[in-house]
């Protein structure tokens, strides 16, 4: 469905800001809280920290890994239903999660690693997709920043409705309860997600109305009349010809269907191997590997290192409240100024991860709660830079290119590949040492490669530039 008053839907394009606001809202909120879940699961399985971890780990990572499937979907659907057949995968994901019997851990892997996961990355990349087809000629920044305010206020959200109904009603029938709920809240918003109009009247000018494409037709096309509506209205000779053509026409449109399905195989494979061959793009894939090993710390282990650091349950609560607060700010802050800056989205990225150098390095010698959370506030604005920017500087570097659902795919899955490293890195670094000091020098050295990848792509391109120039 597209929108249907041509151009005078733009105001729709905010409509579907809002609806993927709510994507991510309902499907990234309730998955980044899995930390609250896994104790939970921990006691019921009698399982250990790592197999359960591995739970939410997979999960996380497939909802950047399971890109080019959606890319595959969207060819065949619409990405409005590819947003809502991830909304169903996912509640069915929880649904199922509910009915796993002790002490079979294992069969969780499937009804919620991979359930959950791939339905999140449906809902998520359709819907954020379709986002940059709307706002593909201005205001990206702006709109995607807003939208990606929905995993950090799910999360907020989320964090104390989980915990009361895990309290109440037990982790199974709470997971019930969150998939019905969703399910509904989630299909309702998913059918906001209207196409953009692909008529003429789109691209008309908001000052120019029907009438002045009238006056153009008729200098186009001498000799005819013109209807108010804008039809051209033909000669009996005129008509004699154009059925004369019609059949001619439609054997040419059958002849010419296969050969325009292999012009679009063959463009592509053209994308593939360009992607797959082009030093800015391996450059763009190696930076979003590394900011994500890092900053997905702040995921899986953060609350980990402040145990380790003498802090109770509900300071180490109050300072992932802080971080949370924090990003979210950031990206409001995006939200508001991303599309006035002077400068290339990808330096955003790399001063994140700079400046995310200092923090951790403070982290290494911070002791008390009030540096931790203080740390966590400036920590969680630094995140933003790379989380709520992302997308918006892979389209702005290759969306030309490479186009929408090759943005979606090369934002996401060197993410996922990040976010799957994360934990077991940053684990096995703990097992061997005993504390998150080697881990978080390891992730300010991933920071500055991160950074120098980043910068390798204008510095790459001026050089061309000057090159073709001389």
């Amino acid at each position: 469905m597209v929108c249907p008053s041509g151009s005078r839907c733009g105001w729709w394009r905010w409509v579907v800001t809002f609806a993927t606001f709510g994507q991510f809202f309902f499907t990234l909120g309730p998955l980044y809280n899995f930390s609250i879940l896994f104790v939970s699961l921990q006691e019921d399985f009698h399982s250990s920290s790592a197999l359960t971890g591995w739970l939410g780990s997979l999960s996380i990572a497939l909802t950047c890994l399971a890109s080019p499937l959606c890319s595959l979907l969207t060819h065949k659907l619409s990405r409005r239903a590819v947003a809502i057949l991830g909304v169903i995968a996912f509640c069915a994901g929880l649904l199922t999660m509910s009915f796993v019997p002790v002490p079979t851990l294992g069969y969780a892997f499937f009804t919620f690693s991979i359930l959950t996961g791939v339905g999140v990355n449906l809902a998520t990349n359709a819907s954020l997709a379709l986002l940059l087809d709307w706002f593909a000629k201005a205001n990206f920044s702006r709109a995607s920043a807003l939208a990606l305010m929905g995993s950090t206020a799910g999360m907020l959200a989320f964090s104390p409705l989980l915990t009361a109904l895990i309290t109440h009603y037990g982790w199974r029938n709470a997971l019930r309860i969150l998939s019905g709920g969703i399910l509904v809240i989630g299909i309702a918003d998913g059918l906001l997600l209207a196409d953009p109009p692909s008529t003429e009247d789109y691209a008309r000018a908001p000052d120019e109305s029907p009438g002045d494409e009238k006056h153009e037709l008729e200098s186009m096309v001498p000799g005819k009349q013109i209807h108010d509506e804008g039809c051209i209205e033909e000669t009996d000779d005129d008509a004699r010809e154009t059925d004369d053509k019609s059949t001619n026409n439609e054997e040419a449109h059958i002849s010419n269907k296969g050969s325009l399905e292999v012009r679009e195989e063959r463009h592509f494979r053209g994308r593939l191997i360009s992607a797959l061959t082009n030093p800015d793009a391996w450059a763009w894939y190696l930076a979003a590997v590394f900011s994500f090993v890092g900053w997905t710390f702040f995921n899986t282990n953060y609350a980990s290192f402040m145990d380790g650091l003498g802090l109770d349950s509900n300071r180490i609560a109050s300072v992932i409240v802080y971080f949370a607060l924090g990003e979210l700010g950031g990206k409001v802050l995006i939200a508001v100024i991303g599309d006035r800056l002077p400068f290339l989205y990808l330096y955003l990225l790399m001063a994140s991860c700079l400046l995310g150098t200092v923090v951790l390095g403070f982290l290494t010698i911070a002791k008390t709660f009030g540096v931790m959370a203080l740390l966590a506030v400036v920590s969680g604005v630094l995140r933003s830079g790379v989380f709520g920017t992302q997308f918006t500087a892979a389209a702005e570097l290759f969306h030309e290119q490479y186009g929408t659902n090759g943005v979606m795919v090369m934002s996401l899955v060197p993410s996922g590949i990040g976010i799957l490293i994360s934990a077991p890195l940053a684990g096995a670094i703990y097992d061997v040492t005993g504390d998150y000091v080697l881990s978080l020098l390891v992730i300010v050295a991933l920071f500055l490669c991160a950074s120098a990848a980043l910068i390798f792509i204008p510095v790459r391109r001026k050089i061309i530039q000057a090159v073709h120039v001389v």
